[in-house]
C-alpha cells in the first residue's frame, strides 16, 4: 500500500511549510504492511495437528510437479500402493510443511537484496527571536542524500540471494524425495511383516505341538529330558519371534501415520502386493551408477547452488572495502533573505573498519562448502560401492535359502505322506514344518532387506532403480 501527500513548497520566500508535513509524508509515502497477531495457543496448536484427511491429497497427487517424483492417480479404495503412499507422506508430512516455509523466507531474502537504501532528506528551520532593524526572515536548509557505494555490491547481493533460495528449494526437494522413500519403504516393511507373521504364528503353533508331543514322549520314556528341553527353547524362541514382529508392525504403523499426519491410532490401509519391486537390469555396474552422480543427486546440486552463493557474497564483501561514499545537494537560507545551492561528498576513511570481518567469514566459508561438497560426493560415491557389494552377499544368500526351503518341502511333504500310512509320527511332522515356515520367513525377510537396499541405492545414486510391480486391485 503506497499512501502520497502533497504539500506546497515555496523556496523563494524562505521554503515555508510545516515542519509536520516533512514526517507525515515521509511516513505515508514509505509502502506499509499490516500487522496480524497468530498466538501460538492450544486451539491453534489443535487445529494444526488434525491435519487435513487423507482423501483430500488425491487431487494434489495427480498434479505434483517435482524433480524425482512422477504424479500418481490415487483411488484408495482397496487400499494404498507403497508409491501412492510415498506422494501422500511429501504433501501430508508436517515436518516438510515447516520445511516449504522457508522457502518464503529465502524468496523474501531476494526480495530484500533487490532493494537499494532509501536516499536521506533532512530540513532544519531556525526561527529567529527578538526584535530586529532591519526585518530578519526564517532560517532554513533542505537536503537531499544517497549512499551511492550500494551500488558497487549490489548485482552481488542479488546474485547471493538467488543462489540461496535455488540452494534451498533444492534442499527442500531432497527432503522430500527422502521423505517418500521412507513412507514408500516403510510401507513395504509393514507388507513384509503382515506375510511373515502368519508364517510366524504357524511356526510357534507347530513347535509348540512338538513341545507337547515331546513331553508326552517323556513321560512314555520315549524321549530324554534333553529333548523337552531343546523342544521347549524352540517353541519360546518362536513365540519371542512373533512377539518381536508384532511389535515391529505396531512401531511401523505408528511411524507412517505420523508421516502422513494421521492422528494416533488411525489405520491407512495398504494394497496388498503380489511381488516387492526389484532393480532393473541396468543397476548392476558401478560405474554406471556414478556417471552423473553430482548433477542427478539433489542434494549435491543444492551444495553447489550454496557455494555459488557464497561466491558472489565473498565477491560483495570485496567489493564493500571501498570507501563508503555519499552524494548530497542542499538549499538553504539564513536569517537574511540570501539562499545558497549546494552539492557535497561524503567519503568514509578506511582507517580501521577496511571490511577486514566480512572478507575472512566470507572466504572461511566459502572453504567450509568446498570441503563439505567434496566430503559429501565421496561419501554417495562410498555408498553406492557399499551398497553393490551388499547385494551381491544378500542375492547369494537368497540363492541358498531358496534352495534349503526346496529341499524342506520336499521333507514336510514326505512326513505328511508316511503320516498318513502311519510310517512317521506328529512329533516329527511337526517340526519339518516348523522349519519350512522359519525358512519361508528368511526368505521374506531377505526380499525385504533386498528391497530396502534397493531403496537405498536410489538414494544415494539420485535416480529411479526398482522396477514397477503388480498389485492386487
Amino acid at each position: 500500500m503506497a499512501i502520497f501527500l502533497w504539500f506546497p513548497i515555496d523556496l523563494r520566500n524562505g521554503m515555508k511549510f510545516s515542519p509536520s508535513s516533512v514526517v507525515w509524508a515521509a511516513c505515508l509515502v514509505a509502502g506499509c504492511a499490516t500487522y496480524r497477531p497468530e498466538p501460538l495457543d492450544r486451539s491453534a496448536v489443535d487445529a494444526a495437528l488434525k491435519g487435513p484427511p487423507i482423501e483430500s491429497v488425491k487431487v494434489e497427487a495427480a498434479r505434483i510437479r517435482h524433480p524425482l517424483l512422477a504424479p500418481v492417480v490415487i483411488d484408495g479404495s482397496n487400499g494404498y500402493s507403497p508409491d501412492e503412499i510415498a506422494v501422500m507422506a511429501v504433501l501430508l508430512s508436517r515436518d516438510l510443511r515447516a520445511m516449504r516455509d522457508q522457502l518464503e523466507v529465502a524468496d523474501a531474502q531476494v526480495l530484500q537484496a533487490g532493494i537499494l537504501p532509501n536516499p536521506q532528506l533532512g530540513y532544519t528551520l531556525d526561527r529567529p527571536h527578538g526584535t530586529y532593524n532591519p526585518p530578519v526572515v526564517n532560517g532554513a536548509s533542505l537536503g537531499l542524500s544517497w549512499d551511492v557505494t550500494s551500488l558497487l555490491t549490489h548485482r552481488d547481493a542479488v546474485a547471493a540471494a538467488k543462489a540461496q533460495s535455488k540452494s534451498l528449494n533444492l534442499s527442500v526437494a531432497w527432503a522430500e524425495w527422502q521423505t517418500a522413500q521412507d513412507a514408500r519403504l516403510r510401507a513395504f516393511r509393514i507388507l513384509s511383516l503382515e506375510e511373515r507373521l502368519p508364517l510366524a504364528r504357524e511356526t510357534e503353533s507347530q513347535l509348540a505341538d512338538v513341545a507337547s508331543a515331546m513331553q508326552k514322549a517323556v513321560g512314555s520314556g520315549q524321549k530324554t529330558g534333553v529333548d523337552l528341553t531343546a523342544a521347549t527353547d524352540a517353541w519360546t524362541q518362536a513365540q519371542n519371534a512373533r512377539f518381536d514382529l508384532e511389535k515391529q508392525l505396531t512401531s511401523e504403523r505408528a511411524a507412517l501415520d505420523l508421516e502422513l499426519g494421521q492422528p494416533e491410532g488411525a489405520v491407512v490401509r495398504l494394497r496388498t502386493a503380489e511381488a516387492f519391486p526389484k532393480l532393473s537390469s541396468d543397476a548392476a555396474a558401478a560405474g554406471s551408477l556414478l556417471q552423473g552422480l553430482e548433477e542427478r543427486r539433489l542434494d549435491l546440486v543444492a551444495l553447489r547452488y550454496g557455494y555459488d552463493s557464497q561466491e558472489a557474497s565473498l565477491r560483495a564483501a570485496v567489493l564493500a572495502q571501498f570507501p563508503k561514499i555519499g552524494l548530497n545537494i542542499n538549499r538553504a537560507n539564513d536569517t537574511t533573505p540570501i539562499s545558497t545551492r549546494g552539492a557535497g561528498v561524503t567519503i568514509d576513511l578506511p582507517i580501521f573498519d577496511r571490511n577486514q570481518g566480512q572478507v575472512a567469514i566470507g572466504r572461511a566459508t566459502r572453504q567450509q562448502l568446498f570441503d563439505e561438497y567434496v566430503a559429501r560426493v565421496a561419501e554417495a560415491r562410498s555408498q553406492v560401492g557399499t551398497i553393490l557389494a551388499n547385494l551381491a552377499i544378500i542375492r547369494s544368500q537368497s540363492s541358498a535359502v531358496d534352495a534349503s526351503i526346496s529341499d524342506l518341502q520336499r521333507v514336510a511333504d514326505a512326513c505328511e505322506a508316511a503320516l498318513r500310512t502311519g510310517d512317521s509320527d506328529i512329533l516329527s511332522c511337526s517340526a519339518a514344518r516348523a522349519a519350512l515356515a522359519g525358512r519361508e520367513m528368511e526368505r521374506s525377510r531377505i526380499r525385504q532387506e533386498m528391497l530396502e537396499l534397493g531403496v537405498a541405492l536410489e538414494i544415494a545414486t539420485g535416480r529411479a532403480l526398482l522396477n514397477q510391480y503388480p498389485t492386487h486391485s
